[in-house]
């Protein structure tokens, strides 16, 4: 029997990002807050699907919705109704908790993926303004215009995308109003980073953007209902004009949506619209899913996320010795080591104890406290190990490989 192709759906997911030879290398089911690989081995799962993962897996709730949607049906051939109805919620929602927004002024639009919401926006963007120049701060999906400014990539190259550096005001100046009048940006995009803005910095960036006439656009794609209903944008004050969903929205169901002002989006029914199509956009299955987590999801939920997230961070920092960090936010957080030998050592140390820890770090609603407990414990444990050898030399061929820095 030949061997199967060493593939995965995303880069992320891949094994060789947890390791060389690193198992499991697949898994087959979860529940709660927990995996199994094909054996049956048992994982406590911080990674949460890579932030998807907002109720935990198998949410009784959850699973009910969506099966009573596959039975009525999937694929339709016009708008289903729940498009509308997943519309109004999100407005509803949005409107009530992102600063400057109100829920009979907005339009959404719906992918997939992160990458659609992003592209999407920033297409809109260009159409509204005439301009091509985006300025983008983060990580915004895999599609050409993006990828091309993050190496290794071999996309196109992004015309007309300048990186933006997050809390830089000065550059912030000279990439947007110190340009030529052809060179003035149609937007700038920003992925909320692991670390908080300096004072006033996001007021600023707004300040910017009505001075150059450019759209800001806030990718929410992780942060969009983790940091709060009204994801960092409400944590933070800050003034959108569109924002982008996904992961969380569909709970590790395939959606992601675009919000912003309903003005823009009549640039999608135009005579000469700004054009986004596809035959998945809008499917039944993952509007029941979106529909779903909206009625689930609430100011509790976000509250248990920042609960959790914030007594593990507090917990590995107490153990934590030589200089390790945990920097981040209760919803998502990142342990920095210092060398790529000590970050292996420590995810393959935490495996054999039956905990999945990459980066970043991603609870979910059904993650509790001891589980924190257990975690914090068998951190300390790996901890211990690693001053006890030479871990450079332990795990100097058995490195995960890194694509990205978290920011």
């Amino acid at each position: 029997m030949p061997k199967p192709l060493p593939i995965a759906a995303t880069f992320s997911k891949s094994p060789v990002f947890w390791g060389v030879d690193f198992e499991p290398k697949e898994l087959a089911w979860g529940v709660g807050a927990h995996v199994y690989d094909r054996a049956g081995n048992r994982y406590l799962d911080w990674v949460s699907g890579l932030g998807a993962n907002l109720l935990g897996y198998a949410n009784v709730d959850f699973c009910c919705r969506l099966a009573d949607q596959a039975f009525e049906g999937i694929g339709f051939s016009l708008p289903h109704v729940l498009e509308a109805r997943v519309a109004e919620k999100l407005a509803n929602l949005l409107g009530t908790h992102v600063p400057g927004w109100s829920p009979d002024t907005l339009g959404v639009r719906f992918g997939l993926s992160g990458t659609d919401a992003t592209t999407m926006a920033v297409r809109l963007a260009r159409a509204v303004t005439g301009r091509q120049r985006v300025l983008s701060s983060g990580y915004s999906g895999w599609a050409d215009w993006s990828i091309g400014k993050t190496p290794p990539a071999w996309g196109v190259a992004p015309q007309n995308v300048v990186d933006l550096p997050f809390n830089d005001k000065q550059q912030l100046v000279e990439l947007a109003v110190v340009v030529k009048p052809d060179d003035a940006p149609a937007a700038i995009i920003l992925e909320h980073p692991m670390v908080d803005p300096e004072p006033n910095y996001y007021e600023y960036v707004r300040h910017i953007c009505d001075k150059t006439g450019a759209l800001l656009i806030m990718d929410e794609v992780v942060t969009g209902f983790r940091w709060a209903l009204g994801g960092a944008s409400e944590v933070y004050g800050i003034k959108p004009d569109i924002v982008c969903y996904g992961k969380a929205l569909g709970n590790g169901v395939p959606i992601s949506a675009i919000v912003g002002h309903r003005a823009y989006f009549e640039w999608f029914e135009r005579n000469d619209p700004v054009f986004v199509s596809s035959t998945h956009f809008g499917n039944a299955l993952s509007l029941a899913a979106a529909d779903a987590v909206l009625d689930i999801w609430d100011q509790w939920g976000v509250w248990h996320l920042w609960e959790m997230g914030n007594d593990l961070m507090e917990g590995l920092r107490l153990c934590q010795i030589h200089g390790y960090r945990v920097i981040g936010h209760g919803p998502r957080s990142l342990i920095q080591f210092d060398s790529p030998e000590e970050r292996a050592y420590f995810i393959v140390g935490m495996r054999d104890r039956g905990i999945l820890m990459n980066r970043p770090i991603l609870p979910n609603l059904a993650h509790m406290a001891e589980d924190v407990r257990l975690t914090t414990e068998a951190a300390g444990e790996v901890w211990t190990e690693m001053q006890k050898i030479d871990v450079k030399e332990v795990m100097r061929e058995r490195l995960p490989r890194v694509l990205f820095e978290e920011r």
